[in-house]
């Protein structure tokens, strides 16, 4: 559960990082930090509604949607914010993030690649750095244990097989 800390740890990057002018984002900011993220959903969605453009109401909203454990719309909501901004460090934590939102899918391939662009956008990301060698971590277990389950199988069948010719011999 540390390691899992430790990757949450940057997804309340945003809420300090953007200058908050529009009342719809500072109010969203509230309800974040009182932990109501639905509500805090619903005023960056309002937010995002005025102005379709606004970084920090993305990057909020990715946030909130994580929070609440929907996770592939907050890779979407990152995605996007990557896709907006040229801003480096914002992209790479925006990568990073939805690279976090990615691993709690269980979709390794593509969290490991968000975590790549993030360090492809600021080389100096340790968060995406350390992430990126826990989600390949993750994805060697994931493949030995499919090796192993193959194994298993494999020897299984061969039993059988070997079960059905001892019966027709006898």
């Amino acid at each position: 559960m540390k390691v899992l800390s430790y990757i949450l740890f940057f997804i309340g990057f945003s809420t300090s990082l953007f200058a908050q002018h529009n009342q719809q984002i500072i109010s969203g900011n509230d309800n974040y930090n009182d932990g109501d993220f639905e509500a805090a959903a619903s005023n960056y969605q309002n937010a995002l509604n005025e102005n379709k453009n606004s970084i920090e109401g993305t990057f909020n909203l990715g946030d909130a949607l994580f929070r609440q454990e929907k996770y592939e719309e907050a890779a979407i909501q990152f995605e996007n914010i990557a896709n907006k901004t040229e801003n480096k460090e914002t992209k790479s934590w925006a990568y990073h993030n939805q690279g976090n939102s990615l691993l709690q899918s269980q979709k390794l391939e593509e969290s490991i690649e968000a975590y790549k662009n993030a360090l492809r956008a600021n080389p100096k990301n340790d968060a995406a750095r350390y992430n990126l060698s826990f989600a390949k971590k993750m994805k060697q277990q994931q493949e030995e244990q499919e090796e192993k389950q193959d194994q298993n199988e494999d020897k299984e069948n061969k039993d059988q097989e070997n079960n059905k010719d001892e019966n027709k011999d006898g």
